[in-house]
Parts: C-alpha cells; structure tokens; sequence
C-alpha cells in the first residue's frame, strides 16, 4: 500500500517535469512575458480507518519567455495625389506590437524600393523631415504649431510600445519633375531593437532578453516588418467655360443692343488629381462694356466689389474682374456670374 502512493508521486513529479521541459512556441500575444507561472499538485487519501492524508508535490516554477513580433501595415486607403514638382507629401502608416512584452523598434525608409517597376518614380526625403511619429496630441499630420507631431531621430526617439499597443507613422515626401501618371514608391521598415533578433529565424531563443531576464523568442515575423505606401503623379487640367446666360434691353425684351444688359457666366473646372495653388480667375471687360456695381456672384454667394474678405473684386482701374480662390485641390468646380451692360 505505502509502496503503491510512493510510485504515483513519482510518476506525478516526472509528468511535472515533462511539462516544464518540452518546448512550446507560440506566436499570438497572450501572457505578459516575464510572469511567472506555478503550479503544486495535492493528493488526498485514505489507508483503511486512519483519518484523510494529504500529500503535495514540489513546486514547479517558470518564467513566460517574451515573442518579439512587429507589425506595419500602410494605412491610406489609395495611392496618395502628388504635384509634379512637389513638396512634403506625406503618407501614413501604423505599427503595433504583436509580441507579449515591450519592444523598442528602430524605423528606416527605402525610397523607390527594387525593383522598380516601369512607370514608376524614385520619391524623395521631404524637406521638412523624412519620418514622424505621432504625437497623439491632434489625428492627422501637424508639422508644426502646439500640435506638432516628433521628427523621428534614429537611436534618440526610437517608438517603444506595450504589447498590442501601436503608434502612427508618418513618411514625408518630396516629388521630383516627372511626367504625370507614375507611381512613386516609398517601404517604411520596422525592426525590434533587441540585439540579435532583428532577421533571426523564427524561434530563434535570446537568453536572458527577454521581459524580466527570461528568453526572447524571434516570432514568424523575424522580429522585423516593413510595409509600402504609393504617390501617383497626376497632371491637373483646367478648362474655364464663359457664356452669356441672359440679355436684358431697355424695353425688356432680349435684343443685344446699347443700354442691354448681359448676364454672364464663367464655369472654371479643375480635373484630374493634385492641388492649384494661388488660383486667380480674371476676365478683363471690352471697352465696349460696363460692369454693373455689385452683380458678382461666386458659386451662389453674393460678393462685394471691394478688395476685401471675401473672394471677389472688380478693379475699376482696369475693368477687370477677379476671383481668387486660394489653393484649389481637383477634381472642382467654380461657378461665377457677373452683368455688364453694353454701351
């Protein structure tokens, strides 16, 4: 009898030891790395009359090894429109921690990656900085002002991330003179700052490494990720249309004659893909014409004839009327109306 419960606790002890050594990878986040697990088996038992017994086995201890496993993934939805020269265009990635413990990575671009395909262009740095991590301050791209986002300075402000947890990137870009419709690639690459896992193979164990000096095991990934974004290059076309909508003469009726009054209409349309800057619209009325005070109306919205706040302006001195829009992005349309009478 007393033989019998000798040889089951040592066929538990030897289960327990089998569990501690045979190796188990797995790459999806779950326990913290560095936590530590134990475990203590209890037997309770009886021999004929005497009262219960209990007898408990050695405690088995070990520590959860930490999985290095980046991921980056290009978040915008299509290739990003670019001018062709332009500057600072920026695209926008994300990159989280798929391990179970913290990890610094390190960040680098690669602009026009091999191959390069035909039709395609070799972007450039931007000029106000090649990569920017979010400041969580404000959504989107801020280059400046109080919410600007970091200038990523390799080995200052390397991103250090919490298991799961991920960070915006930012990749600015300068476009050089190239013809319309190309393509221009930029890979952001992603690689852990543990020494020796960035490219090891996959299970590859670091010892002492990892979250609380266990291992740190290489993931599928290598402990390395990269991802490519897309400009495209896409000439701007610009076609402005002017028809006389109305004539109004001095007895109400429609005959062009001096004393009428024309209603006209310029349609400007700014097709294809990319932004007009500084865009002014100027129509310079013949002599033969007078402008009517106070008829300008710009998509809908009545404007003054003064140089002021608002859109439009009629320059007496040279009997011109002008719009400025500003910068215009396409695909857009402006409608303008404006009378002149004949004289």
């Amino acid at each position: 009898m007393y033989c019998g419960i000798a040889v089951w606790r040592r066929q538990l002890c030897c289960g327990l030891g089998l569990l501690m050594f045979t190796p188990q990878l797995s790459w999806a986040v779950g326990t913290a790395a560095g936590t530590v697990i134990s475990n203590l088996a209890t037997v309770k038992y009886m021999i004929g009359p005497s009262p219960p017994s209990t007898a408990t086995s050695n405690t088995v201890s070990f520590r959860v090894d930490e999985i290095i496993q980046p991921v980056l993934t290009w978040q915008d939805a299509t290739p990003v429109a670019v001018n062709a020269p332009g500057s600072n265009a920026v695209l926008t990635f994300l990159l989280t921690n798929g391990g179970n413990g913290p990890e610094a990575f390190s960040l680098t671009r690669t602009n026009g990656p091999a191959p390069l395909p035909s039709g395609n262009y070799t972007p450039l740095n931007g000029s106000i900085g090649s990569i920017y991590l979010e400041s969580g301050a404000l959504a989107g791209f801020q280059a400046s002002g109080p919410n600007a986002d970091q200038l990523y300075v390799p080995g200052s402000n390397d991103p250090t991330l919490a298991p799961n947890a991920s960070i915006t990137i930012y990749v600015v870009s300068n476009t050089p003179g190239v013809a319309t419709d190309l393509h221009g690639d930029v890979l952001l690459s992603a690689a852990a700052l543990t020494v020796g896992a960035a490219g090891a193979l996959p299970g590859t164990a670091l010892a002492g490494l990892g979250q609380g000096g266990g291992f740190a095991v290489v993931g599928s990934s290598r402990a390395q990720a990269g991802a490519t974004g897309s400009h495209i290059t896409s000439g701007l076309g610009f076609v402005m249309n002017k028809t006389v909508l109305k004539v109004l003469d001095p007895r109400g009726t429609s005959v062009v004659m001096p004393g009428s009054v024309m209603t006209y209409q310029i349609v400007a349309t700014l097709s294809g893909a990319g932004t007009a800057t500084k865009l002014v619209l100027t129509d310079p009325l013949p002599p033969t014409t007078t402008y009517v005070p106070g008829s300008m109306v710009v998509d809908g919205v009545v404007q003054t004839d003064a140089a002021d706040a608002d859109l439009a302006q009629f320059i007496a001195a040279t009997q011109t009327v002008s719009v400025s829009l500003g910068n215009v992005s396409a695909p857009a349309t402006v409608v303008i109306v404006f009378r002149a009478t004949i004289n």
